[in-house]
């Protein structure tokens, strides 16, 4: 056991993997500060998990991160028969109270001192946690550029947090939404990306380990997740028009295992990066860029000064893409849509057009600010005491019973697991994530916590 405080990083579940790779920024900036635990509701964990154990991810394992997923309520596994409807339709059900345990019985078992989640609304069972730990201090990370439209009562919740940090952004300024003119933050200069805290392969090394050609120009194509709205159509507007006009260009297609695009498939034209984590390792392999407007891939593409093509999600409930790439645009650090995409892709392939945007981008802020809220993470912990009482409440069984049923010998029985990876995720039986080298102790109080969602009896 180290004399370090030790830090319980949460994420929401999100629709790619930029909370989890804002966390692991942290994680890694501050690991000779604080202990982190990552505790994760993000189906995309057990990629991490395996970055983690194979050195993908570099500093991960040697610094200790440990990793812990649990469901989210809109990714739990529900029931069959007469209660699936119901519970689609209420799909939170008894789902905050297993939260609020869930939070309670890791910070017993790791003897954190603090709490800092990132994602966009704070839960309910993280508030509920927050209540029955007074003596560890919470944290709030959360970006800006929060649509105009965005319910501004999500950002009072600031109010049960200690601390609450607004990382900086490419395109602050054009910020009209309701994260604008908050007080209850502070806010940082800098944004946070893994590009500060992972050293990028050499070129050579980088389209060597890609399977990319070293003879010609490469594009990257980071259509995103494709989770909120399909992005084949644009996908395809950009494998033409480099068709057309730029054969000589190869187009490398990024998908996540957590992806729903199904972009690609044009042999000799298109390489599909299926599941490349971390990216930013490899980001030296290509000579320009078309992305969409989110925070982590924007920071990561115009940090390492690669000439980029943004073309914002419109889909987004509260992130403000649109408004992200009009003010990356203004600030001359990258392209986006003016008239076609055709038209865009032939800026963006020019020459003279790359060596503006380089210049633009040199002159950026940097993205350290990671070291900064790490720095902030481990004086909030010092402030903080590690709790010692166990959720003793035994679940009851309600009079309703919308439980999904996960009894022993059945074929959705529940599996509890050291090591879960991306199937088991994806299967019908339901999955219990137990932090591994926890206690017996834990492993019992888990198997209590788990009666609020599941039937196993």
């Amino acid at each position: 056991m180290s004399d370090r405080p030790v830090v319980i990083l949460m994420t929401s579940n999100g629709v790619g993997m930029g909370h989890l790779s804002r966390q692991l920024t942290v994680a890694l900036s501050g690991a000779h500060r604080f202990d982190a635990v990552v505790f994760s509701l993000s189906r995309a964990l057990p990629r991490v998990i395996a970055a983690t154990a194979s050195g993908e991810l570099p500093g991960a394992a040697e610094r200790g991160i440990r990793f812990e997923y649990a469901p989210s309520w809109e990714s739990g596994w529900p029931p069959t028969g007469w209660r699936a409807p119901i519970r689609r339709r209420y799909r939170s059900y008894r789902w905050a109270p297993y939260l609020r345990d869930r939070i309670r019985a890791l910070a017993v078992e790791t003897g954190a001192q603090a709490l800092v989640f990132d994602g966009v609304a704070p839960y309910p069972g993280l508030l509920a946690a927050r209540e029955h730990l007074p003596s560890l201090r919470f944290g709030w990370v959360r970006r800006g550029l929060w649509r105009p439209e965005a319910p501004a009562s999500r950002l009072d919740l600031s109010r049960y947090f200690d601390l609450t940090i607004e990382p900086g952004d490419v395109a602050r300024a054009w910020d009209h939404g309701p994260t604008r003119d908050r007080t209850d933050v502070e806010r940082l200069e800098g944004a946070v990306s893994l590009t500060n805290v992972l050293e990028p392969l050499p070129r050579a090394q980088a389209r060597a380990k890609l399977g990319l050609p070293t003879d010609r120009p490469v594009l990257l194509l980071t259509p995103g997740s494709g989770a909120l709205a399909s992005v084949d159509a644009t996908g395809a507007e950009v494998l033409d028009a480099i068709r057309r006009s730029h054969p000589e260009w190869l187009v490398a297609v990024t998908r996540q295992s957590i992806a729903q695009h199904s972009i690609g498939g044009d042999t000799g034209r298109v390489v599909v990066l299926e599941d490349v984590f971390p990216l930013v390792r490899y980001l030296t392999a290509f000579d320009a860029a078309v992305g969409v407007g989110g925070y982590n891939g924007v920071h990561e593409l115009l940090s390492t000064q690669i000439p980029t093509l943004l073309i914002p999600s419109l889909h987004h409930a509260t992130d403000d893409q649109p408004a992200r790439t009009e003010g990356a645009r203004e600030r001359g650090v990258a392209l986006t849509v003016q008239h076609s995409i055709a038209a865009s892709i032939d800026r963006l392939l020019d020459p003279g057009v790359q060596d503006e945007l380089r210049a633009a981008m040199a002159a950026l802020e940097p993205a350290d600010a990671g070291r900064e809220i790490a720095d902030r993470v481990t004086a909030l912990a010092l402030g903080g005491t590690p709790a010692s009482t166990w959720p003793d409440a035994s679940p009851r069984r309600p009079l309703l019973d919308l439980r999904t049923r996960a009894r022993v010998g059945t074929s959705t029985a529940l599996r509890w697991t050291h090591e879960p990876d991306r199937a088991m995720l994806a299967d019908a039986r339901p999955v219990e994530h137990v932090l591994a080298g926890s206690s017996p102790h834990y492993a019992e109080v888990r198997r209590r916590i788990a009666t609020w969602l599941y039937r196993t009896r």
